[in-house]
């Protein structure tokens, strides 16, 4: 859909289009919603449904990956999600060699969601 001069409006989708998009459980994406506040904030239409942008759709996919492939608890991933925004935003020395490898890990990862 296009508005006005050509810029495209953000596409939204329910938690039905997602579940069908990532093959993720509508309960699991409502829990994961209360374990993961902050991370993930779907926008809510007047009715109170939710709606999903890509990049909330990305985040439902990286706490899946690190959840159900890798095998984080709840509190693992948000650690990890907290360390990979904070890595993401800067927030860590680039000269920390700890933060380095992170950084090197977390661009892996997003690859190898992408490709998924």
């Amino acid at each position: 859909m296009t508005r006005g001069r050509g810029l495209s409006a953000p596409r939204h989708y329910s938690i039905g289009q997602v579940n069908a998009i990532t093959g993720i459980p509508k309960p699991t994406i409502r829990y994961w919603e209360k374990e993961f506040d902050g991370f993930l904030e779907p926008l809510r239409t007047t009715g109170n449904q939710r709606r999903y942008d890509d990049k909330s759709i990305a985040d439902l996919e990286k706490i899946n990956y690190l959840v159900k492939v890798q095998g984080y608890t709840i509190e693992g991933a948000r650690r990890k999600l907290d360390l990979l925004r904070k890595i993401e935003n800067s927030e860590v020395p680039a000269s920390d060699p700890v933060a380095e490898l992170a950084r090197a890990m977390s661009q892996y990862l997003l690859k190898k969601l992408v490709k998924e």
